[in-house]
Parts: C-alpha cells; sequence; structure tokens
C-alpha cells in the first residue's frame, strides 16, 4: 500500500508514507519541497510593517502600504505598492526584497531572484537577501546554487535560525541527510520554539527509516502549534510505517481537519485520499 503524496508545483516529494508538509504558519511562509524523497518547510515571509528611518515619506508610505496589501494577501496590489517606492527611492533594499518576495508568491520566481539581486547590489552584507534569493534558487531546482546564498547568510548572520533551517531543506534535496540533520538541529538550538525545523528534522529522520525519531520529532512540532497540519500528516505517515494504523488514522484525519477549516481544498482532498487508501490496509 503506498499513501497518495502531496504534490506542489515548484517542490515536490515521492517517497511513501511521507506526505508533503505544505502550511501557512505566518502571514507569508514560503514552502520548500524537493523531487527526492520528502517535502520541507522553507520559510522566508514579510515582516510587520514599521517605518523607515533615513527614507522619503512618501517612499515609506507606499512601502508600508506594500507590507499590508502584501499580509491581506493583495500581491499585485502589494507589488505596484512597492514599484512606487522604489521609484521614488532607487536605493530602497527592503522594497527590492518585499517586491521579490510577492513576485514569488505570484510564481514569478526569476523577477524575484531579479529583485533579490538588486537588493544585494545595495547592500552585499544583507543576509536576508541571499537567504531568500537561496529558496528562489532552491524552488528552481538549483539547490547548489541555494546552499551558497544560504552559506553566506549564515557568515553574515551566525545566529539566522531560518537560514540553517533552509540550509538543511537543501542538502537534504541532495541527498545530504546527516549534513540536513546538523542544520536543523542547529536551526533548533538557536530557536527551540521553531515547530518548522522540527517538522523538516522528523522528516529528515522518516528519510532514514528513523520513524520513533521522527515521531518524536513530530510530536515536538504539534506541542509548539497545535494546530500544524502538515506534522500531523506526517506523523501519521510515521505512525503508519511502524504498524500503527489506529494513529495514523487518528493523524490523518486531524490533517484533513485543519486543512479543511483553512479552505485549503487540495491538500484535503489529498489527506483524505490518504485516509481512503490507508482504511483499506488490513
Amino acid at each position: 500500500m503506498k499513501l497518495r503524496l502531496f504534490k506542489q508545483e515548484w517542490r515536490e516529494v515521492s517517497r511513501a508514507f511521507t506526505i508533503a508538509v505544505l502550511t501557512a504558519l505566518c502571514a507569508v511562509t514560503i514552502l520548500s519541497c524537493s523531487r527526492n524523497s520528502e517535502v520541507l518547510v522553507t520559510e522566508i515571509g514579510v515582516s510587520p510593517p514599521r517605518r523607515r528611518s533615513g527614507r522619503t515619506s512618501q517612499a515609506n508610505e507606499f512601502y508600508i502600504q506594500g507590507q499590508n496589501q502584501h499580509l491581506k494577501g493583495n500581491l499585485q496590489g502589494a507589488i505596484a505598492s512597492y514599484d512606487k517606492a522604489i521609484s521614488l527611492d532607487s536605493q530602497y533594499g527592503a522594497a527590492y526584497k518585499s517586491r521579490g518576495l510577492a513576485y514569488f508568491d505570484l510564481g514569478r520566481k526569476q523577477e524575484a531572484i531579479a529583485d533579490y539581486n538588486q537588493a544585494l547590489r545595495i547592500n552585499a552584507n544583507d543576509a536576508e537577501a541571499y537567504n531568500s534569493r537561496g529558496s528562489a534558487r532552491a524552488s528552481q531546482g538549483d539547490n547548489r546554487g541555494a546552499i551558497e546564498d544560504y552559506n553566506e547568510a549564515i557568515r553574515l548572520a551566525p545566529n539566522y535560525a531560518e537560514a540553517y533551517n533552509n540550509r538543511g531543506n537543501a542538502r537534504s534535496t541532495q541527498g545530504d541527510k546527516n549534513g540536513a540533520l546538523d542544520d536543523l538541529g542547529q536551526a533548533i538550538r538557536l530557536n527551540p520554539r521553531y515547530a518548522i525545523a522540527y517538522n523538516n528534522r522528523g522528516n529528515v529522520r522518516a528519510s532514514q527509516k528513523d520513524n520513533k525519531g521522527a515521531i518524536t520529532d513530530y510530536n515536538q512540532a504539534i506541542r509548539l502549534n497545535p494546530n500544524f497540519g502538515p506534522a500531523y500528516n506526517n506523523r501519521g505517515n510515521a505512525r503508519a510505517a511502524e504498524g500503527d494504523k489506529p494513529g495514523a488514522l487518528k493523524d490523518l484525519q486531524r490533517a484533513a481537519d485543519i486543512f479543511q477549516n483553512q479552505n485549503n481544498k487540495d491538500l484535503y482532498q489529498q489527506v483524505m485520499n490518504n485516509i481512503k487508501e490507508l482504511g483499506q490496509v488490513r
């Protein structure tokens, strides 16, 4: 029996008992999945809108407007506002980064990378821009380039937990499971409440057949975020692999309920398909 797998256009998975990890833990969260063995969550997001000193008041107002539009899901409106901010201040690195994220969310990856490149031309020491560009590169299958960017982000900001998480994802995709575990462990040490990193480490452990270790990590991810649907999915898979069919079905049903409440019809249907297949196992 092989459970159906969640599949996302820009990042996918192909292992039995591994359901894709897709969620929206923040206002904007980017998800990184590989085409190899598991799906991992990569996180970059919109910062809360705030005024920035040293900027023309009008450019800053457009920037804040864009942030608010982005947080509300109005990506086209956000891009238009960032365009105006940049037209008034061509050295507004934060506006380039935010517009890059909006482009990324729209699936316009090359335009996102171009904006991150511009942000780095303005400030070559911008760790956030390297991290974001790394995620864009990873989404295009360029994990080698992504790792180079994550390396630079970590060099510039040694306590950058998200960059360790994202580099761990890229390393896992390339088959470097031990390196991935090291990075994800470091992300957790830097931020012990990092539910995404626990979930991702669980996926790597599951890919190494360490289902008990994976379940421990999923437990922690769920403890930190009781509405983390992907962690329920993955724990259900690990429990199924351990022969705990009742526990697996309970977790998958919980995941389905979460996705239904989020109005995520595609993922809800795919979880229901998994439940149906698992229910047929004797």
